[in-house]
């Protein structure tokens, strides 16, 4: 609607509606072009949010920074001695009261290692096996973890961790032999294509088997995720309904690094919560999954120190 004139004005009316008029085209004007602005932006994040990676051809170009760059900044800042440096084999736990326990009960040595948390030689391995603990969980900072100790030497890794039952007949504790995921992350793929299905190590997963025994509760896919807090009904019904038997944080990833990078992997988790129509609920510090994480732990030992 035009605003209307007041003609008690001292200037002509043809000059007070020809003013009117133009401060009316500026108003519009004006919120039109805030309209366009606002599609235009809304058209641009759409065009940069559709695919992970953003640049597929990354597959096949070449690495900016290497792993062992890497390495060879921490050797120079006394953070890593390539020397003293043994390892062989890691296993990865991501459980704080897991690993401060370890520390209390195991003889284990402590070693100089530039990435995040904390690694110790596992006794009786003269340095060959190392455990690495304390640096938080997901999938990003799992693959930086393998990503360096695979350039310092590592050719096999284990990682022991818990999971979010999503099938309705997993209890607390019952342990898990990880045979694939769901790569609901990021991180995994910028190591390979979307159409890609990772897999641990066979070889390295029936030795883990093996160790576990008769603790072994069931063999299956996980769902990995980086959102926890954005595990909705929707994705539990589907992965549920498709055989999925739990959700955890880091597996896609470092199955997807190991097979990019050429070490063995394998891994086994924990039922430590559970996730349902009704709601979360949180078992981490039950009896039953304290005491799977200390026998996983022991069968992953048992599994690196064992002849081949």
């Amino acid at each position: 609607m035009f605003p209307r004139l007041d003609l008690t004005r001292t200037e002509s009316p043809r000059a007070s509606a020809e003013q009117a008029l133009n401060s009316y085209s500026e108003r519009v004007s004006g919120q039109i072009a805030h309209k366009n602005r606002r599609l235009s932006a809304r058209r641009t994040c759409q065009a940069v949010a559709v695919t992970v990676p953003a640049v597929p051809q990354k597959y096949s170009s070449t690495d900016i920074i290497a792993a062992q760059a890497v390495l060879d900044d921490w050797t120079s800042q006394n953070r890593f001695d390539p020397v003293r440096w043994n390892a062989e084999a890691a296993i990865l736990v991501y459980d704080r009261p897991l690993h401060n326990r370890l520390l209390q009960l195991d003889d284990l040595q402590a070693l100089d290692f530039g990435a995040p948390g904390s690694y110790h030689s596992i006794a009786g391995t003269d340095g060959r096996v190392v455990l690495a603990g304390d640096f938080g969980i997901g999938a990003p900072v799992a693959a930086v973890i393998a990503e360096t100790l695979i350039a310092s030497g590592v050719t096999q890794i284990l990682s022991i961790g818990t999971a979010g039952g999503i099938q309705t007949d997993l209890t607390p504790g019952q342990i898990i032999s990880i045979h694939g995921a769901i790569r609901d992350d990021g991180t995994s793929h910028h190591y390979l294509p979307a159409d890609a299905v990772v897999r641990p190590d066979p070889k390295l997963t029936a030795r883990l088997e093996a160790s576990l025994g008769d603790a072994l509760g069931r063999r299956g896919s996980v769902w990995t995720t980086d959102a926890p807090f954005r595990e909705t009904i929707e994705e539990l019904r589907f992965h549920r309904d498709a055989g999925v038997l739990a959700v955890e944080m880091e597996a896609a990833a470092l199955m997807a690094v190991c097979e990019l990078r050429g070490a063995a992997f394998a891994s086994s988790v924990c039922i430590s919560d559970i996730l349902s129509e009704q709601g979360w609920k949180a078992l981490f510090s039950e009896a039953s999954v304290r005491e799977a994480l200390h026998t996983m732990y022991s069968a992953a030992v048992a599994t690196l120190v064992e002849p081949r």
